[in-house]
């Protein structure tokens, strides 16, 4: 890469400086995985500088720097950005080189982004993945993980055996009279003979294929079910049984599951190399589950050890289920421990992980043979596109493909660093695909590990009290980068959380009306205007006792009660001005401050059955907390009780409940 023994040298004492030191204020040290592209960005800033008249750095004057930015901008801004970086790093870092340094600090004052010509975005560029990509994506992969790994792991389970067995099956019975014991099973059956599989047609040019299956005999896998060798010599004799019997895909004898979408097997059947296959793209179900369900980075899931699912009970009794890891970005080198709160199917996939993989160490390590060792699963971008593409292949109908080409405007939208990256941030879609513009097309969905984690951000920053949840899963350090994260500028992306934050409240809205409606009860100091509304809306529409009204005029009646709707966790506030309690307060002191029980009695407020669960939960936790108020002062001991007896009365307004105080 470097030839020069003088670069050589400078290039091992940067890296190393940069492995150890801040790139002055605003710069933490790089990343080891950062290491080798660093390398590869000063080789080519060394040939550069050389091609224009600077032989080493101390050379390196103004007219240099003006004269090899147009070299570095032919290969794109996103190039430029980058290997202008690497000089302000190379400049920085220049007192702990040794051997050669710049003279000079390059393009003061002026960002690399700036010098490079990226622009520099408002937020996140990484792309959202649409819903009609993601949905039979992530459906395909909670399959692999619950059902066909099941089938998966038999088919390892029977193949071991099989080998286990070679030697003691047949005994006494030459491997012609073997051969012919299993034709005539088969026979009986009415089964034909294990194909080659589609993969390695092309040992058999002379085979023909229908449906997909190769009419050729899978001569290794039939030594193996039959328990003997040298069958090759047989060839001829088992194409014309084949001819006869016919030809499966597969072979290894373990039923396939239902896809529920048919109800046929999901898989025509496995050999021992599809059956490989098969194990790769289950370790990529893997990783698209615990990833997209967790919102975690790419490294921080490859990276996660085999006893990294743990549970625990939370206050409400409830089991929880977590996953520790360790969080990279931003940290120190070995990174900082860390815990995610996932769901149950996260933990399903770790389990079926260290099943098919057997790495001591880390759950997506595994054996790669004696000359490599062990390695860990790579190259995540090309796995999913070609689980997607496998998907497609066993899920398709004559209606369409499975996975569905989406419309986009660019051939790729590849991420060329890190998300949510300070420094150099990310390409544009139009730069990523080559500055092309040949319009809308239907292509497939361009995969990367990025985009997964900031299509939960956008679910998750749209709920109520997102931002502060997403927060704290995503392991920001601020409210504002997760914000940030999940997209708040005027590229339209705010516009769709806004657009789909009014349909949830719309949702929300019908749901209370529809409970009212039932005969659901409703507390708080709102419930005369709300259900007067409601009952006005009921009227209007005739939806009484054997009528139904008509869904889309019921929306719309209620589409102004989300205006003033904002959905909280042991009220709703349907926000009236003049009469909040909170606005009052805040303009006695002329600054919001927090209103404490304030909600609980403003005239503005409204529980119904939906709050009941996390009322009695913040009671059994506040009766458990101050079960023991000795030697607390007086006023103390009476605003515990008062506040316990307020959420007594707040239950047993939802409830028949007449006594639930202690």
């Amino acid at each position: 890469m470097i030839k020069d023994d003088g670069q050589r040298r400078t290039a091992k004492e940067y890296i190393y400086s940069r492995l150890r030191r801040p790139s002055g204020r605003f710069h933490r040290p790089m990343k080891l995985t950062r290491a080798c592209a660093e390398a590869e960005a000063l080789a080519r800033i060394f040939r550069d500088l050389r091609t224009v008249g600077a032989s080493c750095l101390k050379d390196v004057e103004r007219e240099h720097l003006d004269a090899v930015l147009p070299l570095w901008k032919a290969s794109g801004a996103s190039a430029a950005t980058n290997l202008v970086g690497v000089l302000k790093h190379l400049a920085a870092h220049g007192p702990f080189l040794s051997h050669d340094r710049l003279g000079l600090a390059p393009w003061v004052h002026r960002s690399a982004r700036h010098v490079g010509g990226l622009p520099t975005p408002k937020e996140n560029t990484t792309p959202r993945i649409p819903e009609e990509v993601l949905a039979p994506m992530l459906a395909a992969a909670l399959f692999y993980v619950q059902v066909a790994s099941g089938d998966v792991l038999a088919a390892r389970s029977e193949l071991d055996r099989l080998e286990a067995n070679r030697a003691s099956r047949r005994r006494g019975l030459s491997v012609r009279q073997a051969l012919d014991v299993y034709l005539a099973e088969r026979r009986v059956l009415g089964r034909g003979l294990p194909a080659v599989p589609p993969t390695q047609a092309h040992r058999v040019p002379w085979a023909e294929v229908r449906d997909g299956v190769v009419q050729a005999p899978n001569i290794q896998l039939l030594e193996l079910l039959i328990g003997t060798s040298s069958l090759h010599r047989f060839r001829d004799h088992i194409i014309t049984a084949g001819d006869e019997l016919g030809w499966e895909a597969g072979g290894i004898p373990v039923a396939m599951s239902p896809w529920p979408a048919s109800g046929k097997a999901w898989c025509a059947g496995l050999s021992p190399t599809t059956l490989g296959f098969e194990v790769s793209f289950l370790r990529t179900a893997c990783w698209l589950v615990i990833a997209y369900l967790s919102g975690m980075r790419d490294d921080e899931v490859r990276l996660l050890s085999r006893e990294c699912a743990l549970t625990d009970t939370g206050a409400d009794g409830r089991t929880r289920y977590k996953i520790r890891g360790r969080v990279y970005k931003g940290r120190k080198l070995t990174g900082d421990e860390a815990e995610w709160t996932v769901l149950p199917v996260v933990h399903e996939a770790v389990n079926v992980l260290k099943q098919i993989n057997d790495d001591p160490r880390h759950l997506f390590g595994h054996y790669r043979g004696e000359a490599t060792g062990y390695a860990m699963t790579s190259a995540m971008p090309q796995r999913l596109d070609a689980f997607r593409d496998h998907l497609n292949e066993l899920f398709s109908t004559p209606d369409g493909l499975y996975v569905p080409l989406p419309v986009t405007d660019v051939v790729a939208s590849p991420d060329l660093l890190e998300d949510d990256d300070a420094e150099l941030g990310q390409a544009t879609a139009e730069e990523a695909a080559g500055g092309s513009d040949e319009g809308h097309q239907e292509l497939p969905w361009k995969f990367n590990t990025r985009q997964f984690r900031r299509t939960l951000a956008w679910h998750i920053a749209h709920q109520p009290f997102g931002v502060v949840a997403g927060t704290r899963q995503y392991k920001h350090t601020a409210y504002t980068i997760f914000e940030g994260y999940a997209g708040t500028s005027q590229s339209g992306f705010a516009d769709e959380v806004a657009a789909d934050k009014a349909v949830a409240k719309l949702d929300y809205v019908e749901d209370l009306y529809h409970d009212w409606n039932d005969g659901g009860k409703s507390a708080g100091g709102a419930v005369g205007r709300i259900d007067a509304e409601f009952d006005r809306i009921r009227a209007e529409l005739g939806d009484l006792p054997g009528t139904v009204a008509s869904p889309e005029r019921l929306r719309t009646a209620l589409h102004h009660l989300t205006r003033t709707l904002h959905p909280g966790v042991l009220n709703d506030c349907f926000h009236h001005e003049a009469a909040a309690v909170c606005g009052k307060r805040a303009k006695t002191v002329g600054r919001p401050l927090p209103m404490l029980n304030m909600c609980l009695s403003c005239p503005n407020s409204r529980r119904s059955a939906v709050h009941l669960p996390r009322i009695r939960s913040t009671r059994d936790r506040a009766v458990e907390e101050f079960a023991d108020t000795a030697g607390l002062p007086r006023l103390q001991q009476v605003a515990i009780g008062e506040f316990v007896a307020t959420l007594d009365n707040l239950i047993t307004e939802l409830t028949d409940e007449e006594d639930t105080a202690v």
